[in-house]
């Protein structure tokens, strides 16, 4: 239905798309992507009309804030399930009846003896650190509003450096015309995908709420970390 050659941007737009953050953002990217691509791919858009922007519309991540992108969680825990204690059998539902009280009684007395813990924290992998740091080294220059006690930090798109009163303008206003300046202007809405990204991480460091473990300031910007544990090790000073 597409051509190859124009898989991979499609692909991308797709999930740009589905990034949206509300539903006004989302029906005037939807138009902006469809104006892209009806020329390029019409009976692909076609297709995308009906079925995802009409029939199904409610995909993108703004439709439910804060709550889980996927179901993967419970996928997991539905294997643990099958692993432990069905052993991947179907069971009779009176015999499951049974093992699921079972089961509920044997992870409540592992959270209570500490054997399980819930995680009430966001988890920052290095990768993230690392990216959050490199981030900070890049020295953007950051525009701030406060209100009611309460502080907005406005921070530059992509290979930008600056940001102005009037490109934050450009995206309260939702200032677009092409599905590309759409991108551009919300690459930092990916955010909602994870509630956490490198400018999140950047910005906590700049505001010294915290410092990136050693092993993230190792690699140089542009550089990929290399496979591997990394050291925990400092350098020794050299004496020439």
């Amino acid at each position: 239905m597409v051509k190859k050659s124009e898989q991979e941007d499609l692909v991308n737009d797709v999930e740009s798309l589905q990034l949206a953050q509300d539903e006004r953002i989302f029906i005037k990217a939807s138009n902006l992507f469809v104006k892209k691509w009806s020329k390029k791919e019409p009976n692909f858009i076609e297709y995308f009309q009906n079925e995802w922007l009409t029939t199904h519309n409610a995909w993108y991540e703004g439709v439910g804030h804060f709550t889980p992108s996927t179901n993967n969680a419970l996928e997991a825990t539905n294997n643990v399930i099958k692993k432990e204690n069905t052993l991947r059998e179907r069971l009779p539902l009176s015999r499951f009846k049974v093992l699921a009280f079972e089961i509920v009684e044997k992870w409540s007395k592992c959270y209570e003896r500490g054997l399980k813990k819930y995680n009430y924290k966001q988890t920052i992998s290095l990768e993230l650190w690392k990216t959050g740091y490199q981030w900070v080294k890049l020295n953007k220059s950051i525009l701030s509003t406060e209100c009611d006690n309460l502080v907005q930090y406005y921070i530059p798109a992509g290979d930008e450096t600056k940001i102005t009163n009037v490109g934050i303008d450009v995206v309260k206003k939702m200032k677009w015309y092409t599905f590309d300046q759409y991108k551009k202007k919300h690459s930092l809405f990916a955010f909602f995908k994870k509630l956490m990204c490198k400018h999140v991480v950047g910005m906590a460091i700049r505001l010294n709420h915290c410092k990136p473990p050693p092993a993230a300031k190792n690699v140089k910007i542009g550089e990929k970390r290399r496979r591997g544990r990394p050291s925990k090790s400092k350098k020794a000073l050299l004496i020439q």
